[in-house]
């Protein structure tokens, strides 16, 4: 999966926050929470193809089954493609 350029993350505690910078901050007037895992999600997006490969890595880094985090990451993916997060 490919990230949408013009934006940077950054870790505040227990959540991320994504704000749009460069000229992508004249063309988006928000800034965009995400939890902790889909955070991890949206730092590791490129190195997957699809959510199925996502949520492959998610179950691994995380010690849970690929069935239980398929669902989420697919929700969660849907969401950042809304969003203009990703490609």
């Amino acid at each position: 999966m490919k990230k949408t350029e013009g934006y940077r993350i950054r870790k505040l505690e227990d959540e991320y926050v994504v704000l749009p910078f460069g000229k992508r901050a004249e063309e988006v007037n928000e800034v965009i929470s995400l939890s902790e895992t889909a955070g991890f999600m949206y730092l590791h997006a490129e190195e997957a193809d699809s959510a199925e490969e996502l949520a492959e890595l998610v179950s691994k880094v995380y010690e849970v089954e690929k069935s239980v985090v398929y669902e989420d990451v697919v929700s969660v993916v849907r969401t950042l493609r809304e969003k203009g997060l990703l490609l």
